[in-house]
């Protein structure tokens, strides 16, 4: 005769608030649903939770907080470590003069940024980039990997010799730097 035994796992702890506030998953927040704690909207670069939802699961205004990490899965987000919205996390996916980002972009526009990645802060409900209030910050180049910048220098390099090809044919244009 054979027994088999099981033992049972640990339970997964509930993902908390830094207060202790159980998070309610999923929510809804602009037009977007999470089923974990996000970045979409932070104020001070830490992912943060809903822990009252309404009827229609849009989470209740002011009735979210930052998520604890000792208890809650949080993934890597890309903060911006220069610009005016320094420390901020980038919102991706984001759209900008008709174009859709999914991670850092090069910044074409001529000054001191000049080839540098750039990222939203801020985007609205249907994901395009909130202009003309700074909503905008520099990635760190290579030191984090939820920025998407890669870490390949050769085709780094490549990709900025394209770039700067692409802009002698465009010649500047009419496309506006984020602001």
């Amino acid at each position: 005769m054979y027994f088999i035994s099981f033992e049972a796992a640990a339970p997964i702890p509930e993902c908390e608030t830094i207060t202790g506030r159980r998070c309610v998953f999923p929510f809804k927040y602009r037009g977007k649903t999470y089923n974990s704690c996000t970045n979409d909207g932070t104020t001070n670069g830490q992912p943060w939770c809903a822990y009252e939802i309404q009827r229609d699961g849009n989470a209740v205004p002011g009735k979210w907080e930052d998520c604890d990490p000792s208890v809650c899965q949080v993934s890597e987000a890309c903060l911006t470590e220069s610009g005016p919205d320094a420390g901020n996390s980038c919102k991706f996916p984001f759209r900008f003069n008709g174009q859709t980002y999914y991670s850092c972009a090069r910044y074409t526009w001529s000054g001191q940024d000049y080839g540098k990645y750039w990222c939203s802060t801020m985007t609205d409900r249907n994901g395009n980039h909130v202009n003309g209030q700074g909503n905008y910050g520099f990635c760190g180049f290579c030191d984090n990997s939820a920025c998407g910048c890669g870490c390949d220098q050769s085709r780094i390099q490549g990709a900025a010799a394209a770039q700067q090809d692409t802009n002698i044919r465009f010649g500047g244009g009419s496309q506006k730097a984020p602001a």
